[in-house]
């Protein structure tokens, strides 16, 4: 029996993992969705753009799973929403976030969950911590450890259970390729431990033999500029990190993969050589 899988977001930090690791799996067809050009000629992967629902059908004709990575834009409840009115019958994962239970319920990430658990036949949620790969991306980390021997972030001292996206997809294709043992059900995805800034820059020093610095700037400083919707969203995830939700630790990764999380420890040990560049 042949099963296939959509993956939005098929460059995305997670869809990359999570098309990944279905390539390797036995009757599985695995589709992913890029609204790039340059990547829409390779062989798994085909046009798909939240802002053109003419990419929609074709992208998910025979879909039985749809792998959603969270479009951060301020419409994405409704997205969501028409996007699974065009495919009955799919079972969905959706990635969101950690505490996202603790979101009233008129919130964007309650709102965006909810278009799912209510618009899918068949769902799981993810709630993953924070991204471990945030470190070596160019958009978040990677450029201020390298030239400034700096991470920045108004986490004031607050520690965080880090997962590894590659954790965040094993987990994701687990649901996926098992919708009945996981329909109806939130998972809250997190690394072994919980850790501050400081120790995470303490480490990247250790394996680098470069000093780098925690910086703690105010959250006003970050939210700068930011629409009110984006604004509201940034401010309530931080809010979650000061009352200790993003610290907690979840056995999540282990129960339904078999395999223990990635430590924050052995993420930098494996990347150190991007930040000596």
């Amino acid at each position: 029996m042949t099963r296939t899988v959509f993956v939005t977001g098929a460059r995305g930090k997670t869809g990359r993992e999570v098309m990944a690791q279905l390539a390797g799996r036995p009757g599985v067809t695995v589709r992913g969705g890029t609204s790039r050009e340059k990547h829409q000629n390779h062989p798994t992967t085909v046009a798909f753009d939240w802002r053109d629902e003419s990419t929609w059908p074709k992208a998910l004709d025979g879909a039985d799973a749809v792998y959603i990575g969270r479009p951060d834009v301020e419409d994405s409840p409704e997205l969501i929403t028409r996007l699974l009115a065009t495919a009955p019958g799919v079972h969905v994962v959706l990635v969101s976030e950690q505490g996202a239970e603790k979101v009233g319920p008129e919130g964007w990430v309650s709102r965006v969950e909810s278009a799912v658990t209510t618009g899918a036949d068949s769902w799981t949620v993810l709630r993953p911590s924070w991204f471990q790969q945030v470190f070596t991306d160019p958009r978040y980390f990677l450029e201020a450890i390298r030239r400034e021997c700096t991470i920045s972030l108004p986490t004031e001292g607050a520690p965080i259970a880090w997962v590894d996206t590659r954790d965040i997809a094993a987990v994701a294709v687990e649901a996926l390729l098992d919708p009945a043992g996981h329909h109806g059900r939130a998972h809250t995805v997190t690394g072994p431990q919980a850790v501050t800034t400081a120790q995470i820059a303490a480490a990247v020093s250790a394996a680098t033999g470069t000093t780098v610095t925690a910086v703690t700037p105010p959250l006003a400083e970050s939210l700068a500029g930011a629409p009110a919707w984006l604004a509201d969203v940034v401010g309530g995830m931080f809010g979650r990190v000061h009352d200790g939700t993003f610290a907690q630790v979840s056995d999540c990764v282990e129960t339904v993969t078999g395999q223990p999380p990635r430590s924050v420890g052995a993420f930098v040990d494996e990347h150190a050589a991007q930040w000596r560049a």
